[in-house]
């Protein structure tokens, strides 16, 4: 295999020129395990091709609700089942590394000898049922092993063939080649959509730059010649209206299959499944009678209708618990304010949290509020793409956007970020509009 541009070895990757092509997939074709199915075109038909082809760098790119998690597990099974590879796969958070963990473990079984066909090797946590305990479980056996990407990144990484890294884009360019200086092949798979990693470094000297260490890891190797790219296009969280709003954050298209969902009203009619709800503007974005209106309005959702459609088309009915709502803002201070309004309604069940602590959770109706809440200006917090995208796609079946109309004016400023404040208008526009 040949590369254009870079020198592979500089980050820590060493291509073999002498793979074996019989491994190869051939083209337009798919290789069905004994009871899988393999959907010929797919992303994941794309990524397994990519790396049975021997491709430096694959990344998968993802809208929300388009099920990375199933990828990334169908994809380790796979390869475990039709090759002889060492598999890593890397995750940014101990949470999801045990969580993608049991994922892959049930998603695998057991061996005919009864044992787990996964290792997790976390510091400090015991490995879920079906699951084994890395370096101590495996008995010398090649298992898949689960990693956090810090760990991978200390004094030795590990050496494997393939080194898979689930929600690539909340990690640095700096922390993967780190973490993948041992690897064969780096398979990347992430939503480019999402808030990215806090950086509390000095990166004052990289402004400019093509490319940083402190970037996001996919948006500095897809600039590469040697990296492959695919994209998952189908969302199943999010229906078309949600869709149509934020797709110009992504630079791939896709759709939603998302089954019907809808809220009714008090007259059993269908609710859209975006509102909007326009609060007085307020001095500060922790102003008092604001939270407690978004409090008492999300409380009020309780018990609101839910009608969904099972997979054969049969539509049913059940009442919003609390646990089906969350709330999600762009300060710490709102959610403290909401979740004690909240307490005092009896309604803590319902779920309240920033947008970079919810990134990647999901609930039935989420009432979101505009990071511009409380501003008549655009800062940085305020601009972030991503922190929109995550606001405005929390929700499988209703989203309730709550603005103070003052967003309009702020991003008209001249000495803001155009493109970002382009974007930050059009997405606001479908979100806001009657």
């Amino acid at each position: 295999m040949t590369t254009i541009g870079l020198d592979l070895s500089d980050f820590g990757f060493a291509p073999d020129d002498d793979f074996d092509e019989t491994v190869v997939l051939p083209a337009g074709a798919a290789v069905i395990p004994e009871g899988r199915s393999l959907v010929d075109g797919s992303a994941l038909a794309k990524a397994l091709y990519s790396v049975w082809s021997g491709a430096a760098v694959t990344i998968v790119d993802s809208p929300p609700g388009a099920g990375k998690t199933t990828l990334v597990t169908e994809l380790t099974a796979y390869l475990k089942e039709r090759s002889d590879l060492k598999i890593i796969i890397a995750c940014p958070t101990r949470r999801g590394a045990s969580d993608i963990a049991e994922r892959i473990g049930a998603e695998l079984g057991l061996d005919k000898d009864g044992q787990p066909q996964i290792a997790l090797a976390v510091n400090g946590m015991e490995p879920p049922p079906g699951v084994a305990k890395g370096g101590v479980g495996t008995g010398g056996r090649n298992l898949p092993v689960v990693r956090t990407v810090a760990s991978c990144k200390a004094s030795n990484p590990p050496v494997c063939d393939v080194m898979i890294v689930d929600e690539a884009y909340q990690v640095t360019f700096a922390d993967i080649t780190a973490a993948a200086d041992n690897a064969e092949q780096l398979l990347m798979v992430g939503d480019p959509g999402q808030i990215g990693p806090v950086v509390t470094a000095d990166v004052s000297a990289f402004r400019g730059h093509d490319i940083a260490p402190q970037m996001r890891a996919p948006e500095v190797f897809a600039k590469q010649d040697y990296t492959e790219t695919h994209a998952l296009e189908t969302t199943y969280r999010l229906g078309q209206e949600t869709v149509d709003a934020i797709s110009c954050l992504y630079k791939f298209p896709f759709t939603s299959a998302r089954p019907d969902r809808y809220l009714t009203d008090e007259d059993g009619d269908r609710v859209s499944e975006i509102v909007p709800m326009l609060v007085e503007p307020a001095a500060t974005f922790d102003d008092l009678p604001t939270l407690v209106q978004v409090a008492e309005y999300a409380a009020g959702l309780i018990g609101v209708e839910l009608v969904e459609t099972s997979r054969d088309g049969e539509a049913f009915a059940r009442p919003l618990e609390a646990t089906d709502i969350a709330i999600v803002v762009a300060h710490n201070a709102q959610s403290s304010g909401i979740t004690a309004v909240l307490r005092s309604l009896d309604a803590e069940g319902i779920f309240v949290g920033t947008a970079d602590k919810m990134q990647g959770g999901q609930w039935h109706a989420v009432v979101a509020l505009d990071p511009f809440i409380g501003y008549t200006n655009a800062g940085s917090h305020q601009l972030a793409p991503g922190r929109l995208c995550v606001m405005a796609s929390r929700h499988m079946t209703h989203l309730t956007w709550v603005h103070d109309g003052n967003w309009e004016t702020a991003l008209l400023d001249p000495d803001i970020d155009q493109e970002e404040a382009r974007l930050g208008r059009k997405v606001r526009y479908a979100l806001t509009a009657e």
